[in-house]
């Protein structure tokens, strides 16, 4: 009985791997259901990429928030001999209000800290994306009873991308 039941689910494996099997292709792009909500908010600047990333940095330490990292991708590539228009993402938080949020689910290690982007498309247009606070919301349950606290970081995240903007949401 026992080797009926592998030999079943070895021809059931081997089917599965096989080329005649349904399922993706080469090429093909698989898409989760839970990951089309948009993840972040994106926020024309009325600045170069250099005065936005200058009132960024301004408006973060404004509010006392730590810089973590800063990652130049367009010098990345630069270095790897290709083209890339500015495009900078600094990581930042404050680790009193992100570690409780952890606490309560420990997979927002992996959204946290927060991030803003701050590009330039190919027609020349500055842009900050940060994190979606809504999406972040939506995709971990266990934050429902933390409503207060992220209520406070999204109108922080807010705040900071306007004054880096210089635009009004």
């Amino acid at each position: 009985m026992k080797k009926a039941i592998a030999a079943a689910l070895g021809v059931a494996l081997l089917a599965a791997c096989s080329g005649d099997a349904p399922g993706p292709r080469p090429g093909d792009v698989a898409v989760e259901p839970q990951a089309l909500a948009p993840r972040y908010v994106t926020e024309p600047s009325r600045f170069d990429h250099d005065e936005t990333m200058r009132r960024l940095y301004e408006a973060l330490d404004q509010r006392d928030l730590t810089v973590f990292a800063v990652i130049d991708h367009a010098a990345g590539a630069a270095q790897a001999g290709l083209e890339l228009p500015e495009a900078t993402v600094v990581i930042f938080g404050s680790p009193a209000f992100g570690t409780p949020l952890m606490q309560r689910d420990p997979l927002m290690a992996a959204e946290l800290p927060l991030r803003a982007a701050v590009y330039q498309d190919k027609d020349g247009q500055v842009s900050v994306a940060t994190t979606s606070i809504l999406a972040m919301t939506r995709a971990y349950p266990a934050l429902s009873e933390e409503s207060q606290r992220l209520t406070r970081i999204r109108g922080n995240l807010d705040a900071i991308v306007r004054e880096a903007t210089g635009r009004e949401r």
